[in-house]
């Protein structure tokens, strides 16, 4: 009798005394009653505005877990959502006081949970072979954990920033600084949202730590990056100058691909969109064999 195979999924959230907790959902495939071991890890950081649980990144999940992989995906802890209601941003306190120091902390806080020997899963995955795939702003956060983090055997970059600077300029500094808040659209929901000051002077506190380009220099492992070439959001550009600046990582050029590859939040169909389809494949083939 054939074997039947189920995907299985499972909600946790890491709590930190002192510091807001880190949801994330784990999504693997066994065969029916019988736990797989040593499946290489897939961490999956979105990007601003984004969340763990955004458009079809459900089936995303499921797409991973067919090709063999344990499939993590995150909210980073400040991207407004809560561990009550991590449907949509709702905590605009949170997101304001959001930074690129706490997004690559909540990933280094997800690498100490995923290789403690406590950890429930323990025997399910391997924790020697993790991999991570960020996604837009998501992929210079991935890209500087990488370099430093020796974890990390892989790394993918979706529509990836090639700079986090530029998110300094996008209302007036001196305005940003007199009313303590500068507010961003959200385009999807019509909210505006806030960035408390404290992003601007956070950055400039760590910029040789948030320089991706001068990073990339300590960027040892293989690297995919993906980027379609109708991005209206993150220019391919920004895709090419880290191709240009890291001798061992592979280029896609996604033809007619949008920021997110086609999907949209919500998303009711119950199958992946073309090219967000053809990302995961890439993405697989290259975790698998590069």
């Amino acid at each position: 009798m054939e074997n039947k195979t189920e995907i299985l999924k499972k909600e946790y959230c890491i709590a930190n005394p002192g510091k807001k907790p880190i949801t994330l959902d784990i999504t693997y495939e066994s065969i029916k009653g019988k736990e797989p071991a040593d499946l290489p890890v897939i961490i999956y950081c979105h990007g601003f505005k984004g969340f763990k649980d955004w458009g079809a990144n459900h089936l995303m999940a499921q797409k991973f877990a067919t090709e063999g992989f344990f499939f993590v995906k995150i909210n980073f802890s400040h991207n407004g959502t809560t561990d009550k209601d991590y449907s949509d941003i709702h905590d605009l306190e949170a997101f304001g006081n959001n930074n690129f120091e706490i997004e690559i902390e909540d990933l280094k806080r997800t690498l100490d949970w995923l290789t403690d020997p406590k950890n429930e899963n323990f025997k399910t995955y391997n924790k020697d072979e993790i991999y991570v795939i960020g996604h837009s702003r998501g992929g210079g956060i991935v890209l500087l954990s990488a370099a430093t983090d020796s974890r990390i055997k892989k790394v993918a970059c979706w529509a990836t920033v090639n700079d986090l600077e530029k998110y300094m300029y996008l209302s007036d500094i001196k305005t940003w600084e007199k009313d303590g808040v500068s507010f961003v659209k959200n385009s999807r929901t019509g909210m505006d949202l806030p960035l408390y000051f404290q992003f601007y002077q956070n950055f400039y506190r760590n910029k040789d730590k948030f320089d991706i380009e001068k990073n990339l220099m300590n960027l040892s492992k293989p690297l995919l990056l993906l980027h379609g070439n109708k991005d209206n959001t993150v220019s391919m550009e920004d895709s090419k100058m880290i191709y240009e600046n890291v001798d061992h990582s592979i280029f896609i050029e996604v033809e007619e691909g949008d920021h997110t590859f086609g999907a949209r939040h919500p998303w009711n169909s119950n199958s992946l969109p073309e090219h967000l389809n053809f990302i995961i494949e890439e993405t697989s083939e290259f975790f698998k064999f590069i």
